[in-house]
């Protein structure tokens, strides 16, 4: 039977009858005190006057402050986008700050009746942006409003200001500012904008304006990372990224305090090793079971497919993702409740406090559970700590964070809830006791640490950061995804092994770094189908089996048969592949074992072009005229015609059928006497024949549209052809859905 790690604490011995009503207690003493207070001296206030709002005609939202070289700099490249674009610049450089320059600037330059519609991801940096524009700007209490968190406010009542939590503003932003008519007059500013990729969440981003921003120091989700920002959800909606700025950037430019980074690879006792090998056999095996029966195009996140197998749990393929994804969760598991974690983090908490009782630490976490295990064991301890997480109340995680900042509690225990949309203060350490292997979060996590701050004698006070990380394991691969001397400047990072019996032994780097870029690879090393030693870069495109090749916007490029038939010659179908951005090196990604191994295909002379000159433009009826001398497998001349239909498949199913995706499934075109009406049957069967006529010259159709001059067409090599003129419909079987 496996081991299943306990906790160390035991949660029935921590709160008993003492305990609660010494809580009760003091929760009666805080009402007594806050609320209470407020409603014995309600009757001696006097009433207040709910007088309009005064706002100035020149908005001030920066008072005192001059924007640094990089935040100029922004503004310029923002302007230079006409009001669009995405700033990627590190936590605690200046991105709020950034946000007000530019709304002062087109309040006081270009609109006088601007509107500002700020988006967020939490409650409480909802009420961070509110006390910032209050403390920095003359624009009054009663013109900002608020949606989200028991807050229920729009631009009625003088608001020209709309700070919304971005799960309220994907419900009701976009009808709030239609129906206030400010589509003209509005700023959309999207902070912590990567919250804002999630489909389900990117109804935020449909709200009309005529400016927007993003903010993020780390805008790409690892979700767009194939298609690249600029062709993600938010960057069409927001813009591309117009300025990058790093955290060795503001480390350059004095914005936050010099700070050391020690990265601690940990051992695993050697119960832990056995049960990790295990379960890493175990997933290897299944991967390459799986992998064979995966469609070779879908070579995306592989988890999310074997986890979506998994979950309709049919026969023996969905035994054998259901055995991989249940792997590796539990190595997951295993990895982030190893023993050493623990144990390292008591020792660097007494080591610090031994130098500065002061101190003020944050410990970062992937587990709730584990969260609150360590919280109670360092409670226990008679330490200053309290927990954060999203499961708490509200009110609980804001009486937290106050009691942080204010110096009551010395350590805090977060989960990744902490990671973005918290305004915490400096620390004096920070330790990363799990993380996962997103670059964004551990980017995000080292930001929230470091705030420039001072000592009880003035003095400035540097932030050392700890990472743990188990050594020799799959947590190593996040150093693979960065180069953390280039992120965080080569003077702030030191390595260690640990072994908690004694000293941790000095490395001379980290454990893996990252593969070259293409400008970095001599083309005379690369070989069609041997391994790309680089990085797998650039925008990803697609081909099928057509020699069709499409980007993230469905665009077809023009002249591209060699390019397709080397990529599927390399890969063994069509699917994705990617263009390299500086040297156009192909590339096409294989599964090996538990990683993806990526090979080279070829050197495009040229860029793709993702247009069609060989078509001209014109009409339907020019069209049509066309058409009545036009042969099956014709190249088609016109552009711009609508697509009515292109969900349509050639199948060569009994012989040849069309079939159409409906859900659960396909359905396919009756035809010939096997429809019930036969005008519907003899168009099917016309089509069928037309493209076997086109599969004899060698052609290969599989998918097909129809336009609105009713021309049903082929593609090949990023070329239209023409098939035949459709003069009826065809007749599908009846679905459940229809």
């Amino acid at each position: 039977m496996e081991n299943i790690r306990k906790p160390c604490v035991d949660p029935d011995n921590l709160f008993g009858d003492a305990e609660a009503l010494r809580l009760h207690q003091l929760r009666l003493l805080e009402w007594m005190v806050t609320v209470g207070r407020e409603r014995f001296v309600a009757d001696a206030r006097p009433a207040e006057l709910h007088e309009p709002v005064e706002i100035p005609d020149v908005w001030k939202l920066t008072n005192g402050v001059e924007p640094h070289a990089w935040q100029n700099q922004c503004i310029a490249n923002w302007q230079k986008r006409r009001g669009h674009g995405t700033v990627k610049v590190v936590t605690g450089a200046g991105k709020t700050l950034l946000a007000l320059f530019i709304a002062e600037l087109l309040q006081n330059t270009e609109d006088k009746d601007l509107h500002l519609v700020i988006i967020v991801p939490t409650i409480v940096l909802m009420h961070q942006w509110y006390d910032a524009i209050l403390e920095h700007g003359n624009v009054p209490a009663g013109a900002i409003g608020r949606l989200g968190g028991g807050y229920d406010e729009g631009f009625g009542g003088g608001k020209r200001i709309l700070i919304s939590v971005l799960a309220s503003a994907s419900e009701r932003l976009p009808k709030l500012v239609k129906e206030a008519n400010v589509e003209e007059h509005l700023m959309l500013v999207a902070d912590e904008c990567h919250r804002a990729g999630a489909n389900e969440m990117s109804k935020a981003l449909k709200t009309k304006c005529r400016w927007s921003l993003g903010l993020s120091a780390t805008p790409e989700r690892d979700d767009d990372d194939d298609a690249g920002y600029d062709q993600s959800i938010l960057g069409k909606k927001l813009g591309p990224i117009i300025y990058e700025f790093s955290l060795a950037d503001a480390v350059r430019e004095g914005l936050v305090p010099k700070f050391t980074i020690n990265h601690y690879g940990l051992s695993m006792t050697a119960n832990e090793r056995q049960r990790y090998e295990a379960l890493s056999r175990s997933i290897t095996d299944a991967m390459s079971q799986l992998k064979a029966q995966r469609d070779s195009r879908s070579d995306g996140d592989f988890f999310s497919w074997a986890r979506n197998v998994a979950s309709r749990n049919r026969g023996d393929v969905g035994a054998i993702a259901m055995r991989f994804v249940s792997d590796v969760s539990k190595r997951r598991e295993l990895l982030s409740h190893l023993e050493a974690r623990r144990d390292a983090v008591f020792q660097l908490i007494e080591q610090e406090f031994r130098i500065n009782p002061e101190a003020r630490v944050i410990l970062f976490h992937e587990s709730i559970t584990e969260v609150m295990d360590l919280f109670a064991s360092l409670w226990q301890r008679g330490l200053k700590a309290i927990a954060e997480h999203s499961e708490l109340p509200a009110s609980y995680r804001e009486t937290g964070l106050d009691q942080f900042r204010k110096g009551i509690a010395r350590i805090i225990v977060s989960a990744r809830s902490l990671i973005e949309g918290f305004n915490v203060p400096a620390v004096d350490v920070g330790i990363i006791v799990a993380s996962s292997g997103s670059v964004r979060q551990r980017i995000q996590s080292l930001g929230r640490m470091l705030r420039r701050h001072r000592g009880l004698n003035g003095e400035e006070k540097t932030s050392c950061i700890h990472v743990l990380y188990a050594a020799d394991s799959s947590e190593e691969n996040i150093y693979s995804k960065v180069d953390w001397y280039e992120a965080t400047g080569v003077d702030s990072n030191k390595f260690y092994l640990w072994e908690l019996r004694s000293e941790p032994q000095s490395q001379v780097g980290p454990p893996r770094t990252p593969l070259p870029t293409d400008e970095q690879i001599a083309l005379d090393s690369l070989e069609a189908g041997g391994r790309y030693p680089g990085q797998y870069e650039g925008p990803e495109l697609s081909c099928d089996s057509q020699r069709n090749i499409t980007n993230a916007d469905g665009q077809y490029a023009v002249g591209t048969a060699d390019v397709a038939e080397a990529v599927m010659k390399i890969k063994g179908s069509g699917g994705k592949f990617r263009v390299t951005p500086k040297r156009r090196f192909v590339l096409v990604r294989v599964p090996s074992g538990e990683e993806w191994e990526t090979l080279y295909v070829t050197q495009l002379a040229k860029p793709l072009r993702f247009d069609t000159p060989t078509r001209k433009a014109g009409s339907s009826e020019e069209a049509v005229k066309w058409a009545c001398s036009a042969r099956t497998g014709d190249l088609y001349p016109f552009a711009g015609l609508l697509v009515i239909d292109d969900s349509l498949r050639f199948k060569q199913k009994s012989g040849g059928v069309i079939s159409k995706r409906v859900r659960g499934g396909e359905v396919f075109a009756r035809s010939g006497d096997k429809a019930e009406d036969a005008s519907k049957g003899a168009e099917a069967a016309r089509l069928v024949a037309a493209i076997k006529e086109l599969q004899k010259v060698g052609k290969t159709v599989n998918r097909i549209e129809i336009n609105e001059a009713k021309h049903v067409l082929y593609r090949e090599a990023g070329q239209l052809f023409f098939i035949c003129t459709l003069h009826g419909e065809f007749e599908f079987p009846q679905t459940q859905q229809e």
